[in-house]
């Protein structure tokens, strides 16, 4: 049996680790059970997690369904417009009231007794109760916090949180560098099931340091490790930078300004537990994880562009090959995890976004004070190159 005393030691010491003392999270934090809980409880059931784009959800009746770290959770566009978060669990018997995934729906009736609820989680009406009055009011659907940042929708299932907003605040003048507000169209992927625990794909999909290697044939082509650098970050969230390699042409040129280099870049914005995306002058991109247990999780792929599409044939199979690439070498470290003789070794500067997000544990688990927002000499100048 693991000593839970003894992990959580580790972890918190690791986790909260300065970036030139960082190394590695112990092995065991990416296996065990008791680790999981603590997230389960200090991070999923109590931040705010992202779930989906506004706009994907655009009609009434539109909604996703999805499980929350166990906990089933229901979005819901309402006939009044407004986007609810809510209970997926009848409150007859629990019975699982839509099924997973992104869909329509006109009223939601239970599949079991047909206990019927509307858009807003108001009961309708429960059959074939003859005399035994069931009170409408007291088996509304719970709901839970729920908000909107550019566009991005976050769920949190704590009864008091502080605004999202305010925590990421400090995005927005990264954002508009690239004329953000353009990309209205959406358009995503089916969720995978990967055998490697959600802190493992968190880390990979923040990271540029693995390009060069895991990469080769594919995105280190077009945004090579070489080329990536540190921006801003702290807990909360992080950005980093990178030049892309062949991206200036002539229509290009012509829409950014022959003198404006700022949109060869791309930005990669990690916002924990679950969000890292990547923003050009094109669309903005973005994987989203959510664990299913200590060894494995559900990640989905999606964006924002102006034209809501992910491209033609070969910008799609390029897409696929780098996913995949990511799934195989995700799986392969999760594999490592079970070593019990050897241990992580330091995290290099290339690897400071992922130092954030350390940090970010070290705080949601365990309460610890976690360095200031590091800002980089490049931030300034990525910000004004957009007006130079």
């Amino acid at each position: 049996m693991t000593d839970c005393n003894s992990i959580f030691e580790s972890l918190s010491h690791a986790a909260s680790a300065p970036l030139g003392e960082a190394k590695s999270l112990p092995f065991l934090s990416y296996l065990d059970t008791s680790v999981y809980r603590l997230e389960k409880e200090n991070i999923f059931h109590s931040d705010w997690v992202f779930v989906c784009a506004e706009n994907e959800l655009p009609n009434s009746g539109d909604y996703f369904s999805f499980f929350l770290v166990d906990e089933p959770v229901l979005l819901l566009r309402g006939k009044d417009g407004q986007l609810r978060a809510m209970s997926n669990v009848c409150r007859h018997r629990g019975t699982l009231l839509l099924d997973v995934g992104i869909a329509k729906v006109t009223k939601i009736v239970c599949p079991y007794h047909a206990w019927t609820y509307d858009h807003s989680g108001e009961l309708l009406g429960a059959p074939y109760t003859h005399k035994n009055e069931i009170s409408k009011q007291d088996h509304c659907l719970p709901h839970f916090h729920l908000e909107i940042w550019n566009g991005l929708v976050f769920v949190n299932l704590s009864n008091n949180p502080a605004p999202l907003s305010t925590k990421l605040s400090g995005i927005n003048k990264y954002l508009d560098t690239f004329d953000f507000k353009r990309f209205t169209s959406t358009y995503s992927s089916e969720t995978e099931l990967w055998n490697a625990n959600w802190k493992l794909a968190m880390e990979n999909a923040m990271e540029s340091y693995h390009l060069f290697k895991v990469h080769h044939e594919t995105l280190e082509k077009v945004t090579p490790t070489k080329q990536a650098f540190y921006l801003e970050g702290a807990a909360d969230w992080s950005i980093t930078a990178g030049k892309m390699k062949g991206v200036s042409n002539k229509l290009l040129n012509w829409a950014m300004g022959a003198d404006n280099k700022i949109y060869e870049h791309y930005l990669l914005i990690s916002i924990p537990p679950n969000f890292v995306g990547i923003l050009t002058y094109e669309s903005f991109d973005w994987i989203s994880m959510l664990p299913n247990n200590e060894s494995q999780c559900t990640v989905r792929a999606a964006g924002l562009n102006e034209y809501g599409s992910e491209g033609d044939s070969d910008e799609k199979a390029f897409v696929n090959a780098f996913f995949s690439e990511d799934k195989q070498i995700c799986e392969r470290v999760q594999a490592g995890m079970t070593a019990q003789y050897t241990k992580g070794g330091k995290l290099v500067e290339l690897e400071r976004i992922v130092i954030d997000f350390h940090h970010y544990l070290a705080k949601r688990l365990f309460s610890l004070k976690t360095p200031e927002r590091h800002i980089s000499s490049f931030s300034d100048q990525f910000i004004q190159a957009k007006n130079d």
